[in-house]
């Protein structure tokens, strides 16, 4: 696993799920320790889990 620049900062811009394009909220909950230390989010809608940025993470 290589960590990029990127991976250190906040987004603060609007992110939708990759699969069903929901709108996700700004304040999130983290569902694991991935999500607490790199950010992140889980679709509530879906269960797609993302990136900070919106990407599937796999």
């Amino acid at each position: 696993m290589s960590i990029r620049i990127k991976d250190f900062g906040i987004n603060l811009k609007t992110v939708y799920c990759p699969k069903c394009n929901t709108e996700q909220p700004k304040i999130r909950k983290p569902k694991g320790w991935k999500e607490i230390l790199w950010g992140g989010n889980t679709c509530k809608n879906c269960g797609c889990k993302m990136d900070k940025y919106g990407k599937e993470r796999k």
